[in-house]
C-alpha cells in the first residue's frame, strides 16, 4: 500500500527540482535598514546589501515572476488613481528566509526583457507543507 504523503515526500526534491528550472530569471533581494531624507523632504527607504542574488550561493538569484490574478484593483487617493496588479515572485525553497518588507529587484529576465530593472515589497509570505517553491506575495513598487 502507498501511503500519499510517503510519495510525495519521496517526489519532493525532484518537483522542487522542475520548479526551480523554470526559475530562469534573476532578482536581488534587500532588507529595509531604515530611510533617508533628501533635501525637498522625499522620504526613501535604505536598503541593505543583498541577501539573495547573483553570485551568492547557492541559488545565485533565481526566480520566476506570475501574475496572480487576472483582475487588477483601481483605488483612488486623494485626486490620485493608481491600479494594483497582484504578483507572486518564486524563489528556491530555503533559498533564503524572506521577510514581508524585502525589496527585490529584477536583474535580469530571460523570456520578458521588459521585467528587467522592476522593483516589487514583499507583501506576504505564502509559506506551505511540501512547497516546490517559496512563492512570495508582492507589490511592484513605483515611484
Amino acid at each position: 500500500m502507498v501511503i500519499l504523503g510517503d510519495a510525495i515526500a519521496a517526489e519532493l526534491p525532484g518537483l522542487r527540482a522542475e520548479a526551480e528550472a523554470r526559475m530562469r530569471d534573476t532578482c536581488a533581494v534587500r532588507r529595509v535598514t531604515g530611510t533617508a531624507t533628501d533635501a525637498a523632504g522625499n522620504v526613501t527607504p535604505t536598503l541593505s546589501e543583498p541577501v539573495y542574488g547573483p553570485g551568492l550561493a547557492p541559488h545565485a538569484g533565481k526566480c520566476r515572476v506570475q501574475a496572480t490574478a487576472a483582475q487588477e484593483q483601481t483605488a483612488s487617493l486623494a485626486e490620485h488613481t493608481m491600479t494594483l496588479q497582484r504578483y507572486t515572485v518564486h524563489v528556491p525553497v530555503a533559498a533564503f528566509e524572506p521577510a514581508v518588507g524585502d525589496v527585490i529587484t529584477i536583474v535580469d529576465a530571460v523570456d520578458d526583457e521588459h521585467l528587467a530593472g522592476r522593483t516589487f515589497r514583499v507583501v506576504a509570505l505564502l509559506h506551505k507543507s511540501q512547497a516546490t517553491a517559496y512563492r512570495l506575495g508582492v507589490q511592484e513598487v513605483t515611484r
